[in-house]
């Protein structure tokens, strides 16, 4: 099958480099011409554990284009995924430009050509953007009607940076939702081999799939750090406590995102939360749980500035700036705010995040890291030895071991370990634990 991907972000790229090893034919449409160049070499614009080595496959297999013009990405294909980025706006809204740009596009291609691809939305979106947005923009810029000549499904991803491939091989669910019953049938053929419930849906409740998981996902974790703020200041290890309390499966859910750890960041949660309080807002509904789960996180946020702060350490070193191990992705990281919130101290900070590479940053992930941390470069160094010169050691990622760690210790470098580095002695003087 033939599949063209309108945004070569992380879920683009993930997504038609996974397509790629099932054989499919991908085409990769973007206007940033470096990751058409990129892409046009088999190579990855964005940094993903297993994308790489599928992507190079597919060069090789010639069955990988990419091209900044919607027209070409449309060209003989059978399914348009949209999968371009849905940023919060100022007052917490859905910015929704990119996704009715690239709709105007394809509507203009469709209406010059004969193809009739099955329009894919992939972008997280509010419940009503398929129906009230994307259906409108398309049939205005094609002359074509939605249900009767072309058909609109909602496919929301479940990919998780740092894990993303692995996630889109054995996906916990497989959602579409239909603008009519049996529109998504050429989607769900390209899952028929994989081993994983499928939901179809209206458009609107496959929308709302998405965000129920996130702001879930959200609450998980600040509820799981409030827990460990209270386990901490009785002295209790709020990991034992989490341990009990996550094998409940039966009635707790899932283990997942219920250990105390550091502040959620990234792309998904906060933008999501934000976007359901603005939601809620204009219909005048009061979400008093949802309302303070940001709130919740800016003060695990402050609070890990203000424990590092009362040590009083002119230098602080950093174990991981990306919002979690194995991805170069800073957009809304907590890391980046306590860096930022360091250096208004007048701290110097020395930095180890062997995936951030600030020549290889791109898009939005690059603007924001760069308004918070002008001069990133600068603070970067290239192995855990460098830290040693600092007096305080903040522990991010789980991309060092107990024997480096303890061994900053014992060079009289306090430690603030916020996830819990296996094999710890967490007794010893000069370690600190983030909830234990």
């Amino acid at each position: 099958m033939r599949i063209g991907i309108f945004g070569m972000g992380y879920v683009g790229v993930v997504s038609g480099a996974c397509l790629l090893r099932d054989g499919h034919e991908i085409v990769g449409i973007d206007p940033v011409r470096a990751k058409i160049a990129d892409l046009s070499e088999g190579r990855s614009p964005v940094r993903e554990p297993g994308v790489d080595a599928l992507l190079a496959a597919g060069h090789e297999a010639g069955r990988i284009a990419a091209t900044t013009q919607p027209e070409e990405g449309l060209r003989g294909s059978d399914m348009a995924w949209i999968c371009v980025g849905t940023p919060s706006d100022p007052d917490g809204g859905v910015n929704l430009a990119a996704v009715e740009t690239v709709t105007r596009q394809i509507g203009r291609a469709l209406a010059s050509g004969g193809e009739r691809p099955l329009i894919v939305l992939r972008s997280t979106c509010p419940p009503g953007t398929s129906r009230e947005h994307v259906i409108p923009l398309l049939e205005e810029a094609s002359g074509l009607t939605v249900g009767k000549d072309i058909h609109v499904v909602f496919h929301p991803e479940f990919l998780r940076e740092g894990t993303a491939v692995e996630d889109f091989f054995e996906p916990p669910k497989i959602v579409a939702g239909e603008d009519q019953r049996g529109a998504a049938d050429i989607l769900l053929n390209i899952y028929k081999d994989y081993e994983a419930p499928v939901f179809r849906l209206s458009l609107g409740e496959a929308e709302m799939v998405k965000y129920c998981d996130n702001l879930f996902h959200a609450l998980k974790i600040a509820f799981a750090n409030e827990v460990g703020t209270v386990a901490k200041s009785a002295g209790v290890d709020a990991r034992r406590v989490a341990e009990v309390f996550c094998a409940d499966t039966k009635l707790n859910i899932s283990p997942r995102y219920l250990r105390p750890g550091p502040a959620f960041g990234g792309s998904c949660l906060a933008k999501d939360l934000r976007a359901m309080l603005r939601l809620a807002s204009l219909k005048s509904v009061r979400l008093p749980v949802l309302e303070n789960i940001l709130e919740s996180n800016d003060v695990r946020i402050r609070e890990v500035v203000q424990r590092i702060l009362d040590y009083q350490p002119e230098t602080v070193g950093m174990v991981g700036l990306a919002f979690k191990a194995d991805t170069d992705d800073m957009r809304e990281s907590p890391y980046v705010k306590v860096a930022k919130a360091l250096i208004g101290e007048g701290i110097r900070l020395v930095i180890y995040d062997p995936v951030v590479r600030p020549d290889r940053l791109i898009g939005s992930n690059k603007e924001q890291v760069r308004k918070a941390l002008r001069h990133l470069e600068r603070l970067l160094v290239a192995s855990p030895e460098d830290l040693s010169e600092a007096n305080l050691i903040l522990v991010n990622h789980p991309t060092i071991d107990a024997k480096r760690l303890h061994g900053w210790i014992d060079a009289g470098i306090r430690v603030l370990d916020a996830v819990g580095i296996e094999g710890v002695d967490t007794q010893v003087e000069g370690y600190d634990g983030l909830y234990w």
